[in-house]
C-alpha cells in the first residue's frame, strides 16, 4: 500500500472514530435540516445547518452510518462550516462530478475520500451527506428568490 493511501485510510478511520460536528440530540435549532438514507445498508444521516450572511454559520449531522459515510459527512462539515454558500453549492456540485467519474480531481482537504472512490457500493454511503447538503442549499436559494427581502 502507497503511503498516500495509508494516510489517507488513516484519515478516514479518524474521522469515523472522532466524528466532526456529529451531535446526539435534535436539530432543531438548524435554519435547514435534511435526511438521507439507504436503507439496504442501515446509513441514516440527518444533517442540519445553519446560514447566517450568505455563510454556513454552524453545520451538524446526527445519525448511524458505514464509516465512509460518518467519515464524509465529518469531513463535508469540516469543509463546510463558515463557507459562502455559492462556494459551497459549487462545492457540492464538484463532488457529485467527481464521485460520478466526470472529473478526476477531488477537492482540496478532501484527498482521503479518493480511498473508496472506485467501490461503487460506497458510492452513496460517501454522497449521502453531499446530496443533503445539496438538497437543503437548493431549498434556500429557491426561499430567498421568493423572498420579498431578497437581495
Amino acid at each position: 500500500m502507497s503511503s498516500d493511501k495509508a494516510l489517507y485510510k488513516a484519515q478516514l478511520l479518524d474521522h469515523f472514530k472522532k466524528p466532526r460536528n456529529k451531535v446526539s440530540g435534535d436539530l432543531l435549532h438548524m435554519d435547514i435540516i435534511r435526511r438521507g438514507s439507504i436503507p439496504r445498508c442501515g446509513d441514516d444521516i440527518e444533517l442540519g445547518f445553519a446560514i447566517t450572511n450568505m455563510r454556513i454559520e454552524r453545520i451538524e449531522f446526527r445519525g448511524r452510518g458505514c464509516s465512509v459515510c460518518i467519515a464524509s459527512a465529518s469531513m463535508m462539515t469540516e469543509a463546510t462550516k463558515g463557507q459562502n454558500i455559492e462556494d459551497v453549492n459549487a462545492l457540492t456540485k464538484h463532488m457529485k462530478a467527481w464521485i460520478a467519474g466526470e472529473i478526476e480531481e477531488i477537492p482540496s482537504g478532501l484527498e482521503a475520500l479518493d480511498a473508496v472512490r472506485h467501490h461503487p457500493v460506497r458510492k452513496k454511503c460517501l454522497m449521502l451527506s453531499w446530496e443533503a447538503l445539496a438538497d437543503g442549499l437548493q431549498e434556500h436559494m429557491q426561499n430567498a428568490e421568493q423572498s420579498p427581502h431578497a437581495k
